[in-house]
C-alpha cells in the first residue's frame, strides 16, 4: 500500500495546479492519471491562458505536469482509480492496472489523508467514423480555446442549445470567414433570448447561416479536416458541387461540437458527494470542499464557475483545492496515520 497526504484524481490542468500547490505546503501527493493532459491537451493552439500568448494545448499540459512533478517532487500513478473504502477521514482507493512512475504494472491500493477529484468532464460526440483522428485537427470542443485559429476559414458549430448559439456568435466576432449552425431541431429555441437576438443580427449580416433539421453524417477529408457530408443537400453558396448548385457536402476548415458534456463522477458517486442535476460535483466556491469531509473537487468536473469552464478557472479552482486539503490535515492530519505511514516528501521552502 502507498499513502498520501492528497491524493489527486485527474490529469488536466485542475489536478496539476493542485498537485503544485499542495507540494509547496509540503504534502506528499499522488495523482492518478488516467490519460495525460484532459482536454487541454488535444485542445490544438491555447491562445488565453494567462503569461501563454500562443501554445499547443499538450504542451501546455507538458509544462504544468513537469512542474508538479519533476520540479516538485509529486508522483503518477498511472490507471483508473475505484473507492475501495471511506472511514475516520482516511481513504483507501485502487489504481486499476497502474504502476508507479517507473515501477511495473499492476493493481495498486493506495491510501490518502484527503482527496481532490479533477476527472474533468467527456464530451459528447457525435459517435462518427474517423472521429478521433480529427480531434484537434478540425474538430473542436471550445470556441473560446481554439476559434481564434480559424480567423479568416470557413467554420460550423454543430449544436441547438445555448451553448452552440453563443459558439456561433463567438466564432462570427472572432473572424471566422463563414460560420454554418446545424441544428438537428426545426428551431434554435432553448437558447437565451439575448443569444438567439444576436444569432439573428449575424444571419441578417451574412456572417451566419443555420441549417435546421441537420446532421453530420461524416467528416471528409485530411485530417485535417476539410469538409462535411450532410444528411440533407444545401443550396449555394454553402453547397460545394453537386448538380444544379446544390450538395450534400459543405466545405470546413473546423467543426465545434456543443452538444453537451458529461460530468466524470463515478467516484464522486462512490463517495456519496452530492451532484447538482446535471451531475458536476457540487463545490463550495470559497474553498472546493465537497458534502463529504475530507473530498475536495475542482475544475470542470465542478459547478464552481458554472457553465464557464477555462484552463485558467480550473487552475485557479485546483489551487484553492490543495489550500483547503492543506488546512484539512492541519486539523485532522492524524486521523489515517493509525493504518499507514504517508510517503515522506521531500522539503520545499516555506510557502509565502
Amino acid at each position: 500500500m502507498r499513502a498520501y497526504d492528497v491524493l489527486i484524481i485527474g490529469s488536466g490542468a485542475a489536478a496539476y495546479a493542485a498537485a503544485i500547490y499542495a507540494r509547496r505546503y509540503n504534502l506528499s501527493v499522488g495523482i492518478v492519471e488516467k490519460s495525460f493532459g484532459g482536454y487541454t491537451a488535444v485542445a490544438g493552439i491555447i491562445e488565453n491562458y494567462p503569461g501563454t500568448p500562443k501554445m499547443d494545448g499538450f504542451e501546455l499540459m507538458e509544462k504544468m505536469k513537469q512542474q508538479a512533478v519533476g520540479e516538485l517532487g509529486a508522483e503518477i500513478i498511472e490507471g483508473e482509480a475505484t473507492l475501495v473504502k471511506n472511514e475516520y477521514h482516511c481513504f483507501q482507493v485502487q489504481s486499476s492496472e497502474g504502476r508507479v512512475q517507473s515501477s511495473g504494472k499492476g493493481k495498486l491500493l493506495l491510501q490518502a489523508k484527503t482527496l481532490i477529484l479533477a476527472m474533468g468532464m467527456e464530451h459528447r460526440t457525435l459517435k462518427l467514423p474517423r472521429e478521433a483522428e480529427y480531434q484537434a485537427k478540425g474538430v473542436h470542443y471550445c470556441a473560446t480555446c481554439d476559434g481564434p485559429v480559424y480567423k479568416g476559414k470557413p467554420v460550423a458549430v454543430i449544436g441547438g442549445g445555448d451553448s452552440a448559439v453563443k459558439s456561433a456568435n463567438q466564432l462570427a466576432d472572432m473572424g471566422a470567414a463563414h460560420v454554418s449552425l446545424i441544428v438537428r431541431e426545426e428551431n434554435v429555441d432553448r437558447a437565451e433570448p439575448i443569444n438567439r437576438d444576436r444569432l439573428m443580427e449575424r444571419v441578417a449580416a451574412g456572417k451566419i447561416s443555420i441549417l435546421y433539421e441537420t446532421e453530420v453524417r461524416e467528416y471528409l477529408g485530411g485530417p485535417p479536416l476539410q469538409g462535411v457530408r450532410l444528411n440533407k443537400t444545401v443550396s449555394p453558396p454553402l453547397a460545394e458541387g453537386g448538380r444544379g448548385g446544390v450538395s450534400d457536402t459543405i466545405n470546413l476548415n473546423a467543426v465545434f461540437i456543443e452538444i453537451g458534456a458529461i460530468p466524470r463522477n463515478a467516484l464522486a458517486k462512490e463517495l456519496g458527494v452530492i451532484l447538482n442535476q446535471r451531475g458536476e460535483v457540487h463545490v463550495d466556491p470559497i474553498t472546493m470542499a465537497t458534502n463529504v469531509d475530507g473530498v475536495f473537487a475542482c475544475g470542470d468536473l465542478t459547478d464552481a464557475s458554472g457553465s464557464f469552464k477555462q484552463i485558467v478557472t480550473g487552475a485557479a479552482q485546483g489551487a484553492i483545492a490543495a489550500t483547503s486539503a492543506y488546512r484539512d490535515i492541519s486539523q485532522h492530519g492524524r486521523a489515517c496515520e493509525m493504518h499507514a505511514v504517508a510517503v515522506p516528501p521531500p522539503m520545499l521552502p516555506a510557502v509565502t
